[in-house]
């Protein structure tokens, strides 16, 4: 069966991302304040306060993906060759696997490396199957595997430099628009 490209909750992203406000995440996730286990693609305990301070740009992926993962991937490296040079470093690049039983910190490591990802900057992450489950309940990401392969929804996510929750992109999005997210976090001291 072919993995399932287009998102699950599908949304017009042809539109300019809607101008930031500090209150558009109150009340709403904080990723920096997550307690749950983790584990990054150097085999290290990752708690997720070490982050705060810093703006952070989230996907969801599995290591054994055909098609819609390695795209993701490739965009966010692409966005991060994008980022003004006085930003580079300053933005955290986090990458959560949805196949813990398959996604040891060693393969998580290997896919790193296909990226040039292994710098301080990215961390590619697997936990337990509740921790993942509940991590992209945060996130409205959906993903159900079938067979071999994971059906799942296409999403990045913008966290503020507080670890909140301040955007979300679903299926097509370009790597500009992802930049303008960053700069409106920069304008409202965010960044």
């Amino acid at each position: 069966m072919q993995e399932q490209r287009a998102s699950a909750f599908p949304h017009d992203n042809s539109q300019k991302p809607q101008e930031l406000t500090a209150l558009d995440s109150a009340g709403k996730f904080n990723l920096y304040e997550v307690k749950s286990s983790w584990t990054d693609q150097n085999s290290n305990s990752v708690n997720f306060n070490k982050f705060s301070g810093k703006p952070a740009l989230v996907g969801f992926i599995y290591t054994t993906c055909v098609l819609t993962c390695d795209i993701l991937t490739l965009q966010m490296k692409e966005l991060e060759s994008l980022l003004p040079q006085k930003w580079q470093g300053k933005i955290q690049f986090i990458t959560f696997s949805i196949d813990p039983e398959t996604d040891t910190p060693e393969k998580l490591h290997k896919y790193a490396a296909r990226f040039d990802a292994l710098s301080e900057s990215w961390s590619f992450l697997t936990s337990s199957k509740e921790a993942t489950k509940e991590m992209t309940k945060q996130f409205s990401f959906y993903y159900q595997k079938n067979g071999d392969v994971f059906l799942h929804s296409e999403m990045l996510a913008v966290i503020d430099k507080n670890g909140n929750l301040v955007h979300q992109f679903w299926g097509g999005y370009s790597p500009e628009k992802v930049v303008t997210v960053f700069q409106q976090l920069k304008d409202k001291g965010l960044f």
